[in-house]
């Protein structure tokens, strides 16, 4: 335990016996495990697998849009005159009508 942590603790209220109980309880307590450290070669392994989902991932947004593409009709017609959108607007057609 540091000096700080020591020094705030007795401002805090305690008294120094139970300050060195905790710092017994400190030391008597197991320590804790660190993470395992990540090897280069898994770490390689990681970066392989992750590599290879982004082109996948980019390979399948490709396909989409050309798909997305392939799959889009435009409709082309006479171009629509100023009288001819007057008509609809004011006497639209029915359906199934044009």
């Amino acid at each position: 335990m540091k000096i700080s942590e020591r020094l705030a603790l007795l401002r805090a209220g305690y008294t120094k016996a139970e300050i060195n109980e905790m710092i017994d309880a400190d030391a008597n307590a197991p320590a804790e495990q660190q993470p395992e450290a990540v090897t280069p070669a898994a770490d390689d392994g990681v970066m392989r697998v992750m590599s290879a989902l982004a082109s996948e991932i980019k390979d399948l947004k490709t396909a989409v849009q050309k798909e997305n593409i392939a799959n889009t009709t435009l409709q082309t017609g006479a171009p629509l005159k100023a009288e001819d959108i007057l008509a609809s607007l004011i006497n639209p057609p029915e359906k199934g009508e044009k």
